[in-house]
């Protein structure tokens, strides 16, 4: 409804709002409703009613509730009561409690309670393990999905912990989902709690049930002080699950349950902390064709050395799969999950490098089609991989995208040495249409850009006049006219970037590009100010000021974004170009940095404590290496 939400802009909540008002005798109407639908809706509705209107909304919630004879629509009343009149209902509310009281209605008066933020009392403690530990009392209510979860989180760390104890302890598999959710969502929430619930949360990880073991692992993955706590139960359960896995058919094996989502966070688990545990499971789970893709990702991410039993299980793996393809080159890998392998396995063997040499012979059939790690890993190897040699020079010199014959000449240069090939491949590259591409692969290697500029201004350039406006511009032209403006040619770029600009396409890429030609794309200044939108203003504002120096709607549009967002990598940037104007904003900067709330406010993801650790160390570097600190 949007009575209820703080989306919405002023004006419309304003407008809806004043129209709720003038009806206010005909909603409370539908308190007498013949079906309890209604009588429920209108609940929700007539609770969010302005404050000022308590005084005829009251009584009639409180009529209804004396006829009420369904528990789930006395339960909305008594929230709409509590959200209108917080304080004059705080006694009506704590009678409510009685434990005499249908389960939905008391839990229903506790949440009205608690959303008033009325005290907590032995009676509200009493009231929430009575009503939930069977279940959720209040399913489908109008006033909230997650009753449970809007309670505790409410309370202070060491009462939030009991009542999830108590859950955990003598609930129902279904409580004990929403204690173990309502513990992951309070160590998102709260850093210091972190510490203090990461005992309970490891002893979730042996729990009866395979969701609440599931989530739990997942959380424990987040929370870096719980993983050691839940290292040995981890490892018990990855060992299990492996074993019982080894006997399935090879090939690519889903199987999502609870269980097996447990095994593979078991293994990120294991190593991130650098146990060893991980490792026989791991290769069992390969064998057995298991998707564990993540484990794989960590082995390059904590840069594991190559060992021969790990590097044995990623070639049998490769084969295995490969053969189960007939060796057709073309068909590889032809579903998501196979591809996700193959992206997970090439990369591993690039990482090893000429210490994964041995695996040349199961990459060569991947190169006709690869479109992962594979002509990058066989380069990697080095001469090691002198065997692939022909099929990548094959691939290099047919017809394809220059991406990938690109690539296989850079394989062949570090395979042989021959540096002259791929000179030649990319001056090909540059005629035959990629030039931006050439010019990337060129500066990779320390070649000269010269041969290739006149490509390059070509491809920055406006196409013909009597083309389609929208044909002006495309992401080609705008990367061609960066790479220009790097090398000083800021002309080129600032007509690029006005014609995207203009044409309102690539707008974030143009921004960027006015931003980085600086003070000669004052011409810009209006364009790039008309923007200083909700959707480009960021961007926008961060471009003015390096176009101008005008600081203002940068720190303004910063200030928001840490008020509401907090901080993630993306605002490092503009708050470092900032300087001594950044001093502005260190009120907020502070309240991140010593405040309880996670450092990244939004992206609520399943790695969001363990990513609000990296982005409080990345806002300790800014503000270290600021000047304004």
């Amino acid at each position: 409804m949007i009575a209820e939400t703080e989306n919405a802009s002023p004006d419309v909540l304003a407008d809806v709002r004043a129209a709720l008002l003038r009806d206010v005798g005909l909603l409370l109407t539908y308190l007498d409703d013949p079906d309890a639908e209604v009588r429920h809706s209108a609940a929700g509705l007539l609770g969010h009613l302005p404050p000022e209107t308590a005084d005829r909304v009251l009584p009639a919630l409180w009529a209804r509730r004396e006829a009420e004879d369904e528990p789930v629509v006395v339960a909305a009343l008594l929230a709409a009561a509590g959200r209108l009149a917080p304080d004059a209902c705080a006694d009506r509310l704590a009678d409510e409690l009685a434990p005499d009281r249908p389960h939905p209605v008391r839990a229903g008066a506790l949440w009205a309670a608690s959303a008033a933020g009325l005290p907590w009392t032995d009676a509200s403690a009493a009231t929430l393990a009575d009503c939930w530990t069977d279940g959720d009392p209040l399913p489908d209510w109008i006033w909230s999905a997650t009753p449970f979860e809007d309670i505790v989180l409410r309370l202070d760390t060491p009462s939030f912990a009991a009542c999830c104890r108590t859950m955990l302890d003598q609930g129902t598999d279904e409580a004990a989902r929403a204690a173990v959710n309502a513990l992951r969502e309070r160590c998102g929430r709260s850093r210091s709690a972190r510490a203090e619930l990461a005992p309970l949360l490891a002893r979730c990880v042996d729990h009866r049930d395979p969701r609440v073991r599931r989530e739990a692992a997942e959380t424990v993955r987040e929370v870096r002080e719980a993983a050691p706590l839940a290292a040995d139960a981890l490892a018990a359960r990855a060992a299990r699950t492996a074993l019982r896995s080894r006997d399935l058919p090879r090939g690519p094996v889903s199987g999502d349950t609870d269980d097996l989502l447990l095994f593979r966070t078991a293994l990120a688990v294991l190593i991130e902390l650098d146990d060893e545990r991980w490792r026989e499971p791991l290769v069992r789970a390969l064998d057995a064709g298991r998707d564990v893709n993540r484990a794989l990702h960590l082995v390059v991410d904590r840069d594991v050395p190559c060992d021969d039993v790990l590097l044995g299980a990623v070639r049998r793996r490769l084969a295995a799969w490969w053969s189960k393809e007939g060796g057709h080159a073309d068909t590889p890998f032809p579903d998501m999950l196979r591809d996700n392998d193959a992206h997970a396995l090439t990369r591993i063997i690039h990482h090893w490098g000429p210490d994964a040499a041995a695996a040349v012979p199961e990459l060569l059939p991947l190169v006709p089609v690869d479109r992962w790690w594979t002509v990058r890993a066989l380069g990697r190897i080095g001469p090691a991989a002198s065997a692939a040699v022909p099929v990548l020079e094959r691939v290099r010199d047919a017809d394809g995208p220059w991406e990938r014959r690109l690539l296989c000449a850079e394989a062949v240069a570090a395979i042989t040495g021959d540096g002259g090939q791929l000179a030649d491949r990319v001056a090909a590259a540059a005629s035959g249409g990629d030039p931006v591409r050439a010019a990337r692969t060129a500066l990779r290697h320390g070649l000269p850009l010269d041969g290739l500029l006149p490509a390059l201004r070509a491809a920055a350039a406006a196409p013909p006049p009597e083309s389609a406006p929208e044909a002006d511009v495309d992401r080609r032209r705008i990367d061609a006219a960066r790479l220009l403006l790097e090398r000083g040619e800021t002309g080129i770029a600032v007509r690029a970037a006005a014609d995207a600009l203009d044409a309102g396409m690539y707008t974030v890429n143009a921004l960027e590009l006015a931003g980085l030609a600086g003070r000669a794309a004052a011409s810009l200044e209006p364009r790039v100010r008309a923007l200083l939108d909700p959707v480009h203003r960021m961007t926008a504002a961060h471009a003015l000021f390096r176009i101008t120096g005008e600081s203002g709607p940068l720190v303004a549009a910063l200030r928001d974004e840490l008020r509401q967002g907090g901080f993630g990598r993306w605002l490092a940037e503009p708050l470092r170009d900032l300087g001594p104007a950044a001093a502005e904003l260190l009120p907020e900067l502070r309240e991140l940095l010593y405040g309880d709330a996670p450092v990244g406010l939004s992206g609520f993801g399943w790695r969001r404590a363990a990513e609000d650790e990296h982005d409080l160390a990345r806002l300790v570097g800014e503000l270290t290496a600021s000047p304004s600190k």
